[in-house]
């Protein structure tokens, strides 16, 4: 499940924000009543808002809080849940609050505890309180500042503990579009990716056992938003594509249409599972163009035999194959999300001019 994040502010329209993340398949909205820059006397009237947008598209609201900030709402901890009158879902909790505390919390509404926090101890002490542990879910930090953002061998090593408890996991990506001040450098949780295209940091998030990924910053560009509502949608994964040469129409019509990898993987290729049969009736003659560099795109020509027509894409470098034909390549921004392709994904790949920057 992929969520936003909504920063509470008179000039920020969430309504419009929200309305259009939930057109787009994203289910989930982090915000947060710790923000330094804001006038903590516009929270209520900002959150209602919030919230009401939240409910009208039906997507879930986790609110990041603290005692002190709870104060300029005129609550305290234990009355917390009250804000699941106005629409609230969950509540991020961090430091300050006992294992009591959180026990009682849970029966009233789901908590996000801070996942790199979190230890054995602890949660053993929450489970000996009786504490519903399908009520409790571990969220990540992100990190505004360059270079402290988490490390990714530690951070693995923390999802596995925290699933072996059975919590469900979230973290965020940075986004590609405003960035969030005060220092508008991204906000990610995992250091590598504060610069890193965002839908493949999400796929490297899913791969890293998270099991909801939230974009730190305020917007995505329109093409990354598609990204990541096509694959929210129904699981397909775009990889844009450079076509090199003229081809025949029914062999352009195949490389355009949706495919998958074969559920059996190849090591060194994407083999798109329904090219052979739609193409093997054609005769593909060798080109001289057969060299297969890492993020080619290949059909084979009549010298393979029944293999004729299968489409691939080239995960790493290999020799050329006069068999092969070189008909494009996958664009660099496309070569990052390769490795993350599974067996059976969804593929589209989709043709541009050129290589354009994001």
């Amino acid at each position: 499940m992929f969520g936003i994040s909504i920063y509470l502010s008179e000039n920020n329209d969430f309504e419009a924000t929200i309305e259009s993340a939930a057109k787009n398949h994203f289910s989930l909205i982090f915000s947060s009543l710790h923000i330094p820059e804001e006038n903590p006397a516009n929270y209520k009237h900002l959150l209602t808002r919030l919230a009401n947008a939240a409910k009208k598209n039906n997507m879930q609201l986790i609110l990041d809080i603290s005692a002190k900030s709870l104060e300029n709402l005129d609550l305290t901890i234990s009355q917390a849940d009250q804000l699941t009158t106005l629409g609230v879902t969950g509540l991020r909790v961090d430091y300050g609050l006992s294992t009591l505390e959180i026990t009682e919390l849970a029966t009233k509404i789901k908590v996000f505890l801070n996942a790199s926090t979190i230890n054995r101890p602890f949660l053993e002490e929450l489970l000996q309180a009786g504490v519903d542990i399908a009520q409790v879910e571990a969220f990540h930090n992100y990190y505004p500042k360059p270079h402290t953002g988490l490390d990714t061998v530690f951070f693995k090593k923390t999802n596995d503990f925290l699933h072996e408890y059975g919590l469900k996991i979230a973290a965020f990506v940075p986004g590609d579009g405003e960035l969030r001040q005060p220092l508008f450098e991204g906000l990610p949780t995992l250091e590598k990716h504060r610069t890193c295209q965002p839908f493949a940091a999400a796929l490297e998030l899913e791969n890293l056992g998270v099991d909801h990924v939230y974009i730190g910053d305020p917007a995505l560009r329109p093409k990354t938003t598609q990204q990541f509502a096509t694959y929210a949608k129904d699981g397909t994964i775009f990889l844009e594509c450079v076509v090199t040469e003229t081809l025949a129409p029914q062999l352009m019509k195949q490389l355009i249409s949706l495919d998958k990898n074969r559920m059996d993987p190849a090591r060194d290729l994407i083999r798109l599972e329904s090219s052979r049969p739609a193409l093997s009736h054609l005769e593909i003659q060798p080109i001289d163009k057969n060299t297969r560099s890492a993020g080619t795109i290949t059909v084979d020509n009549v010298l393979f035999g029944r293999y004729q027509g299968e489409i691939s894409i080239v995960r790493k470098d290999l020799p050329a194959e006069v068999k092969s034909n070189t008909i494009g390549y996958i664009t660099a921004q496309a070569m990052l999300l390769l490795p993350f392709i599974q067996p059976g994904q969804s593929i589209q790949l989709t043709p541009v001019d050129k290589e354009m920057p994001y």
